[in-house]
């Protein structure tokens, strides 16, 4: 993520505090209303198997399980995912 994007947020105030782990390992961030779980997988913990294809959840490319049920992490927001367990194809490989 940008920070001048974060930056945005916190100015209008659309700045969430999440914890969540992923693939066991505990995380704290502060995200936009409007960041995918997708973004902050790819873009800000690195875990690039997870695909970034159609943007669209039409293709399933980046599909993750959230507490251990499959999710669409391109159309599934952070914010909804505050406490929840991530696991990548990382994750499954380990």
């Amino acid at each position: 993520m940008h920070n001048v994007e974060l930056e945005y947020a916190r100015q209008i105030g659309t700045v969430h505090e999440i914890r969540l782990t992923v693939n066991g390992d505990n995380y704290r961030a502060s995200v936009p209303s409007r960041r995918t779980l997708l973004d902050l997988l790819r873009d800000n913990l690195a875990l690039t198997g997870t695909k970034k294809v159609c943007d669209m959840g039409h293709c399933g490319a980046c599909t993750v399980l959230r507490d251990g049920l499959p999710v669409l992490s391109c159309l599934t927001l952070v914010v909804t995912c505050d406490a929840a367990s991530i696991t990548t194809v990382e994750g499954l490989a380990s």
